[in-house]
């Protein structure tokens, strides 16, 4: 009877191994599945942050170029009032170097014909005192002759 015992498997081993099978399914259902579905969400916005980021990056890196292109052509228009602001500066010094230079010329003329009209009064009061000495000295050789 053992060998035939032997040759017929057990039934508490079908129990077993069928108990055995529910329990995994059971917490497969409980554990597996929901730890699996936070997993598979977890990598899921994990990828999707970092394409985020990756667009967010390309998009920064646009807008850098754009900022360095902006910081050059301001750059440029700086220089450019920069140097027109010169030019103009240059213009107007010139202006009013050529001002200056007029109304000192003005000045000087009119100093000089100020001087040429003392020195020609200064000219007809010496010929009339000379005329005057003159007129004196025939009238004291008059005189003493007479």
């Amino acid at each position: 009877m053992e060998i035939q015992q032997a040759l017929y498997p057990n039934v508490t081993l079908f129990v077993q191994a069928f108990l055995f099978l529910i329990f995994l399914f059971i917490i497969r259902q409980i554990l597996v599945k929901p730890y699996s579905a936070v997993i598979e969400e977890r990598e899921s916005i994990t990828a999707k942050n970092y394409e985020e980021a990756k667009k967010l990056q390309e998009e920064a890196s646009k807008f850098f170029e754009l900022a360095k292109e902006e910081l050059e052509k301001a750059s440029l228009t700086s220089k450019e009032i920069l140097n027109s602001a010169k030019r103009e500066v240059e213009k107007i010094k010139a202006e009013r170097i050529a001002q200056v230079e007029k109304e000192a010329q003005e000045e000087i003329e009119r100093a000089v014909e100020e001087i040429r009209k003392k020195l020609e009064e200064e000219k007809q009061k010496l010929q009339e005192r000379v005329k005057d000495i003159a007129e004196e000295i025939v009238r004291k050789i008059e005189e003493e002759a007479a």
